[in-house]
């Protein structure tokens, strides 16, 4: 019995061995396929820094290639410099795409290549390449003409930009002038023609009818008016590089004359005044209300009621009783014995402008024109009534 047991025993222990090795051989057995690899979940989760990264394993040679690891995909070249050239145009397109929708004439301000379209009254204009030859019969337009061009482009001028004491005298001198009659201006075969809004509507006709494109447009008074002004001009000849750099300097005189604006002795009740047949004065809207309020004094006529460029009487101009009076006549046309009248009238001696000597003659080519040549006037204002401030670098256009 004992040697049964043991017998027994021995014989358990033999086929537990046996299983136990084929269980193992059939475990590693390299015939067993390799299951086929699946995706990666949605969120891939890092193993803990403990654990050893597994080796990958060789794929079954039909196994097709995982999911989880695509062939890399070559990237040609053009695909990574186009984009830079693209948005480098789109750069320098913005910086005027940006100040050209400020201005409702142009139908498209994103359009910088030709042909460009303005809308003028109502009616749609195209241009349809930089125009070669350019004039105006305004010489306000004139200014900003020059401002932006030269005389490659500009062929011709009105007779006020060559006066004496004109804005642009030196640049104009010599060239061909225009006139309200047809012929001085088709002799001169332009392709584009600029007039203010009270040009004669038979002359605008008259070279219309001739095929010549005719741009009508008001100028603006205020500081950011004249420099849209220019914008839309440098729209229509060409010229936006130009323009970048006319309105830069623009805003660099604004900012010196803001540098005095804010002084007391600036800040006084100032009253332009010239003579046809009566007192004139200006209010608010106009020119010489932009002019003052730039240079940080009160235009004591808009303080008033007054609007716009109109006549006053006597007694307005006591009551009002400005501070300081500016004679916007030019001597040729007066401006001086208008002077020399205002002081030796002793019923204007109440008056603190005519008491305390405070009257001056003025540049009437500054406070004047339609451009952005008025600038100046503001800094003669202030070196009128801050005889201290310092120009020395403001320059002209």
């Amino acid at each position: 019995m004992k040697f049964n047991k043991i017998f027994i025993t021995t014989f358990m222990l033999v086929v537990l061995t046996i299983g136990a090795c084929s269980s193992e051989r059939e475990v590693m057995s390299p015939q067993q396929p390799a299951p086929a690899p699946t995706a990666a979940p949605a969120i891939a989760t890092a193993p803990p820094p403990s654990a050893p990264l597994a080796p990958s394993q060789p794929s079954a040679p039909d196994q097709p290639p995982s999911a989880a690891e695509p062939a890399p995909t070559p990237i040609s070249e053009p695909v990574t410099v186009l984009p830079v050239v693209e948005n480098k145009k789109q750069s320098v397109g913005s910086e005027f795409t940006e100040v050209l929708s400020n201005i409702g004439e142009i139908v498209d301000p994103t359009n910088i290549n030709w042909p460009r379209i303005i809308s003028i009254n109502g009616d749609e204009i195209v241009i349809n390449e930089k125009p070669e030859k350019v004039l105006t019969i305004s010489l306000g337009h004139d200014e900003i003409l020059f401002g932006i061009s030269n005389k490659d482009q500009i062929v011709g001028t009105t007779t006020f930009a060559q006066d004496d004491g004109s804005n642009i005298q030196d640049e104009s001198l010599g060239m061909p002038t225009v006139t309200t009659d047809p012929e001085s201006i088709i002799v001169l075969s332009p392709d584009v023609v600029f007039a203010d809004a009270y040009a004669s509507v038979d002359l605008m006709d008259s070279l219309e009818d001739l095929g010549i494109t005719v741009i009508q447009t008001p100028l603006n008074n205020g500081i950011e008016g004249r420099k849209n002004d220019v914008w839309l001009m440098a729209y229509i000849t060409g010229n936006l590089e130009q323009a970048s750099e006319l309105v830069s300097d623009i805003d660099s005189k604004i900012n010196k004359i803001n540098e005095f604006s804010k002084n007391e002795e600036v800040q006084k009740r100032v009253l332009t005044l010239s003579w046809w047949d009566s007192y004139w004065t200006a209010g608010t809207g106009s020119t010489e209300d932009s002019i003052i309020t730039l240079a940080g004094a009160v235009n004591t006529a808009a303080e008033n009621g007054i609007e716009s460029n109109t006549t006053i009487d006597k007694e307005k101009l006591i009551s009002m009783n400005p501070e300081v009076i500016l004679i916007t006549q030019s001597v040729s046309w007066g401006g001086q014995d208008f002077f020399d009248q205002l002081m030796s009238d002793n019923s204007l001696s109440s008056i603190d402008a005519i008491k305390n000597e405070q009257v001056f003659m003025v540049n009437p080519n500054w406070w004047g024109t339609l451009s952005y040549w008025n600038i100046l006037g503001s800094k003669e204002l202030i070196e009128i009534l801050l005889p201290d401030s310092d120009f020395e670098s403001f320059g002209d256009f």
